[in-house]
């Protein structure tokens, strides 16, 4: 849900003519033509540079022109700049309320973290009969990722986009499949209804469920194996910390092709580089054009590591650009619903054998865990946790429970088991909790637990495991979303989980908790490289 390129050329647009200005004497006038136009021409030829000081001499000559500062804040945030363009929009806004500004003022918000700003301004957008509907349809695309995202409230952004689908069609899809996410966290819906919804969702991507690549040849007899990796989170993220250690076993056997979704750059990406073989920067390709890039890799097998959270690269696997396909860590809460996979890498207690009707894959069950951990440079105790499981810690203070998961996570379901432990003192953990939007949405779920709560808002990763590992609590798992990295995390650090018993016929996210509390071990990084490889194969 990104936002879209339009505001800064309607902004510009409306510098040159859209918007009436204050009389002004001729010369003047003409002058301030003449720099807007020198603008203008700045602009198609990429000179972000002379395009702004064109602007800034522009509204130094007409200060009450909204017009001349919306053209300015577009430019500002074009170049990077979101506190000056923040600052022009305003002044926009002041001089004639305008949706240009409110569209401006909410990017610019966005891009400073301030989340709750944001979605102020995009609801005085969506407010002003004036917007057009497509950047109506644009703003209620950016208000549910804000509410999803930024403030974990899950429904409230099904909600936006549905409304964003009456006006606009092709929307249709993303709003379903927000809506079973809704389901997904809220627990509304049984296991096996939410299983069967993202399965008929399937059937909408616009390929063959079980379609066919063209014939190829086998692989000639000697040759490395080719494996494509396809994921917009390779970096530090749950398939950052739960595949490369794998996937450096595996890189010693195979040539890995990542196809890379994403653009965040840090240590866990430079590892990932490390490994490549190829490296495909394919972040905005539609999925024909991703699945021709697919094809012609020639790949022995493709890892798909994004499932619905990349909808454009499921549509793509799903058309069979591989030998083999196998679905594993990233977006694989429950079965993709999909008959393109030759298997869904799980392990017996996330997927126990009573739950494979639940998947349309055939299950693939790992032998010692179906992740293993890869602790980050900054956390060097966790590397040493992951090969000798820590015992948990001396039992934590009576009363004190902490909650340290997405908040998307936190239900009604998660608040009445809060509820029968009646804790004095709650502890929400997460950088999100900053935003009052983010508070608001728990107290509809959390209700009186909210007045024993306290809030901890780690600015990154390094300062979560720090917070986690100072904490003197009962970590409470998440239903009927249960944690995944951060239970492992939170053994790695020997902290005490409570985790409420799950059905062996739940969902895979609905037992992460339990089932990562039961695994022994998560440095088998060669092992899990092994079955890897012999699964690519075949």
């Amino acid at each position: 849900m990104n936002p879209p390129a339009d505001t800064a050329s309607s902004a510009a647009s409306s510098a040159a003519g859209g918007l009436p200005a204050a009389p002004a004497p001729e010369g003047q006038r003409q002058l301030l033509q003449a720099l807007l136009l020198e603008a203008r021409q700045a602009r198609e030829a990429r000179d972000a540079a002379a395009e702004r000081e064109a602007l800034e001499r522009a509204r130094l000559l007409a200060p009450a022109d909204a017009g001349v500062a919306l053209a300015l804040a577009a430019a500002c945030l074009a170049a990077g700049d979101a506190p000056a363009a923040l600052a022009h929009a305003g002044a926009a806004a002041r001089t004639q309320p305008l949706w240009q500004a409110s569209a401006l003022q909410a990017q610019a918000c966005q891009r400073l973290g301030r989340a709750d700003e944001a979605a102020a301004h995009l609801r005085s957008l969506l407010a002003d009969a004036g917007t057009p509907a497509t950047r109506r349809g644009a703003a209620l695309r950016e208000l549910a990722d804000l509410q999803l995202n930024a403030f974990g409230d899950a429904r409230a952004a099904a909600l936006a986009l549905d409304e964003a689908a009456r006006g606009q069609p092709a929307l249709a899809l993303q709003a379903a499949l927000a809506a079973l996410v809704a389901d997904l966290y809220e627990g509304t819906r049984r296991g096996v209804d939410i299983a069967a919804g993202f399965a008929a969702l399937a059937g909408q991507l616009g390929v063959p469920r079980e379609g066919e690549g063209p014939a190829r040849a086998p692989r000639a007899p000697g040759a490395r194996p080719r494996i494509g990796l396809v994921s917009a989170q390779f970096c530090a993220s749950p398939v950052g910390f739960l595949t490369l250690g794998a996937l450096r076993a595996l890189a010693r056997e195979a040539d890995l092709i990542f196809f890379d979704r994403g653009a965040k750059a840090d240590w866990a990406r430079t590892e990932f580089l490390a490994l490549a073989h190829r490296w495909v920067s394919c972040r905005a390709l539609d999925a024909a054009t991703l699945r021709r890039l697919l094809l012609a890799a020639d790949l022995d097998a493709l890892i798909d590591l994004g499932g619905w959270t990349d909808p454009e690269a499921l549509a793509a696997v799903a058309s069979r650009p591989a030998r083999r396909q196998l679905k594993w860590v990233g977006g694989q809460s429950l079965s993709t619903g999909l008959r393109c996979f030759d298997g869904f890498i799980a392990d017996a207690r996330q997927v126990p054998p009573a739950a494979a009707g639940l998947y349309s894959e055939p299950v693939l069950h790992a032998r010692h865990g179906y992740v293993t951990y890869t602790a980050p440079p900054y956390a060097p105790a966790l590397a040493r946790a992951a090969a000798q499981l820590p015992a948990p810690a001396a039992r934590p203070s009576a009363g004190v429970y902490a909650l340290v998961s997405n908040p998307a996570k936190i239900s009604t379901h998660t608040a009445r088991a809060l509820e029968k432990l009646k804790p004095r003192r709650l502890v929400l953990v997460d950088q999100r909790w900053r935003h009052e939007g983010t508070r608001q949405a728990a107290r509809r779920r959390l209700g009186a637990l909210m007045d024993v709560a306290e809030f901890v808002t780690p600015a990154n990763h390094p300062d979560y495991l720090q917070a986690l590992a100072a904490l003197d609590a009962s970590f409470v798992d998440t239903a009927p979303y249960a944690m995944g990295l951060t239970a492992i995390e939170l053994r790695l650090l020997g902290k005490a989980l409570h985790c409420v018993p799950r059905s062996p016929t739940a969902l895979m996210c609905e037992r992460h908790g339990v089932a990562h509390l039961g695994a022994r071990r998560f440095d088998h990084h060669a092992e899990l490289g092994a079955q890897l490889l012999a699964w690519s194969l075949g």
